[in-house]
């Protein structure tokens, strides 16, 4: 296969030049990690300098400009200079492994680092070590953004070198490959400038149609959504035993927890015998210095009341009581089993929640719908997820709170992407080319 053999050629030139002094050519790897640092070094003075890269700086037609001109550009200067020795190494694995491996490392830092949205990124540029060099906005910072376009310029004068070569069927697999990698990557780095992130708060039975940016602003999207119903389904409500001086969740090494069933079940937790004597799941909690009353109520801001009879070695008597997490409208209360421990119902967790909705746009779209976590809407040019509601309240939430995201560019890289993927399918079917004797 044409690829096996220039490896062997070029693995070959490397074994031959392993005595030779660096930029003598031909050039290897040793210099191929040379620029890619140079590159990584260049951006973290730019970035220690100038500060992060402002994205809506590039935003279209800035960015379609931008990218014309460099795919242009290196058209004309490959076809002008086709024997030039530094061009010929850019389009080779000398420069490419290096690039990827430093483009790599600073992917680990990525995934390692928390990262920042720009409006918090800007506040707190000079907290830390981290947030000065940009890695708590890498995507965003000098050193990614040059190394990936060093890429993009190693991707195309690699296909532009493999054109001049004698094509066959077989080559489909090559271009699919790195043109679709180019593709995604060029669509990636410009789209993000035009890419528009906003929230918007709902309450039910209301229409909105003003969302508010990264940055705080507010203005009217050419999306407005009316909340019809909010949802929140919790976990069943579970019982711990705490430390009455800390509030550590007993046992320490291992906190255990019981989830209630049913009433008349029975539990241990960390030494106290539980017995359920009853269940509330809508419930009023009143209660002064001295004195719980818990009544069934169903109406909004109840809360979950659970009444127990716990018991530990040694005590003359089990104490009994209502244990309730309480609600925005009422306060916890919980059971002291005696002076160095108590049954506490912390708050229930959140199993799921989801908007009934009614959506309506400037086209003359009117939809109803459902929004959940992780199950987004796409309207027109807008993918609207389900972005959180009014914590204070909990289950009792009247506000669903929606992230709206437009991305103009996420289609092109989607045909990146496919086209990776195409090519990786191609290679597999058509397999190592057969040699003949």
């Amino acid at each position: 296969m044409e690829d096996t053999k220039t490896f062997y050629i070029d693995y070959a030139e490397c074994m031959k030049s392993r005595s030779r002094k660096i930029w003598e050519q031909p050039w290897g790897y040793a210099e191929g990690f040379i620029v890619a640092a140079g590159i990584l070094l260049t951006g973290l003075m730019l970035q220690l300098t100038v500060g992060n890269i402002e994205p809506a700086l590039f935003a279209s037609p800035v960015n379609v400009i931008m990218g014309a001109s460099l795919t242009a550009g290196l058209i004309a200067v490959y076809f002008l200079l086709p024997q030039n020795k530094a061009i010929k190494w850019l389009s080779g694995v000398y420069a490419a492994v290096p690039a990827i491996v430093v483009l790599l490392l600073l992917c680990m830092i990525l995934g390692l680092t928390s990262q920042l949205p720009l409006s918090t990124g800007r506040m707190q540029a000079s907290d830390n070590l981290f947030s000065r060099l940009g890695w708590a906005q890498m995507t965003t910072s000098w050193s990614f953004i040059l190394l990936c376009f060093y890429i993009l310029i190693i991707l195309e004068l690699t296909l532009l070198r493999r054109t001049r070569k004698k094509q066959s069927w077989r080559d489909i697999g090559f271009y699919l490959n790195h043109l679709g990698l180019f593709v995604a990557l060029l669509a990636g780095l410009s789209g993000s400038a035009d890419l528009k992130r906003f929230t918007m708060s709902v309450q039910e039975g209301q229409v909105e149609w003003r969302g508010t940016g990264q940055s705080g602003e507010t203005i009217e999207l050419p999306v407005a959504i009316q909340l019809d119903t909010f949802r929140i389904e919790e976990y069943p409500p579970r019982l711990v035993v705490v430390e009455n001086m800390t509030g550590k969740i007993l046992p320490a090494a291992h906190p255990e927890s019981y989830h209630f069933v049913e009433i008349g079940k029975t539990a241990r937790l960390a030494d106290v015998s539980l017995e359920i004597m009853d269940y509330l799941p809508h419930a009023a909690i009143l209660r002064d210095s001295t004195f719980v009353n818990v009544v069934p109520m169903m109406m909004e801001g109840a809360g979950t009341a659970i009444k127990v009879k716990a018991a530990k070695p040694g005590m003359e008597q089990p104490v009994e009581g209502w244990v309730s997490s309480g609600s925005y409208l009422f306060p916890h209360s919980t059971l002291p089993v005696d002076e160095f421990t108590s049954i506490v119902m912390p708050p229930q967790e959140v199993k799921k929640y989801k908007s009934f909705v009614t959506l309506y746009s400037e086209k003359g779209t009117n939809l109803q719908a459902v929004i959940e976590v992780n199950k987004p809407l796409t309207v027109e040019e807008w993918m609207i997820y389900q972005y959180s509601y009014d914590n204070s309240k909990g289950k009792h939430s009247d506000v669903s709170i929606f992230e709206l995201v437009r991305d103009p560019w996420l289609k092109v890289v989607y045909t990146g992407i496919f086209m990776l993927l195409a090519g990786a399918l191609f290679l597999f079917i058509a397999g190592p080319k057969k040699r003949t004797a």
